[in-house]
């Protein structure tokens, strides 16, 4: 396996913590912010997502979830997670146009899709929401409250991530 330049041989890949912090809108639709950070050594990824998203240790009013992981370019890794409500909705947000939207590799020995965006994996945390939502009763006693949400959802292929059902 060859190495970086910059890496130790002995050095593990480099790890950062995404969170999409989301915010649903009857109208507008699905919107989200995007924080990253890197996962300093001996860290709970939980916990730094926690702390990104400004979440107090005790806070049972927001969910945060681990949606996703992906490779970089450069051999690092990207931990994502999913936080609803945004914490600082009054802060602006970013429109995800299509929650359907799924990145693809057309190379079956190839997996990373060339052209993944980061709607692409907010669009996947969504509907890994859409998912829990029916399948995790913490989740749904979370979502149970927000019935406009809980129905956007339901519109969503509700599949775990690689499960794509073929028309």
């Amino acid at each position: 396996m060859p190495l970086t330049p910059h890496a130790a041989p002995d050095a593990p890949p480099p790890v950062a913590v995404e969170v999409m912090l989301l915010r649903h809108d009857p109208t507008e639709g699905f919107a989200y912010r995007r924080l990253i950070t890197a996962l300093d050594r001996g860290a709970s990824p939980d916990g730094t997502a926690r702390r990104l998203a400004l979440l107090a240790e005790h806070d049972e009013l927001h969910m945060a979830h681990s949606t996703s992981w992906r490779a970089t370019r450069d051999g690092g890794i990207v931990l994502t997670y999913l936080v609803h409500p945004d914490p600082a909705a009054d802060r602006p947000g970013i429109p995800l146009p299509d929650p359907h939207a799924i990145a693809r590799s057309p190379r079956p020995g190839h997996p990373t899709p060339p052209d993944l965006e980061i709607g692409h994996v907010v669009a996947h945390a969504v509907r890994h929401l859409a998912f829990l939502e029916g399948t995790d009763p913490a989740v749904a006693a979370h979502l149970a409250t927000r019935p406009d949400l809980v129905h956007a959802l339901r519109c969503l292929p509700g599949a775990t991530a690689g499960e794509v059902q073929y028309a």
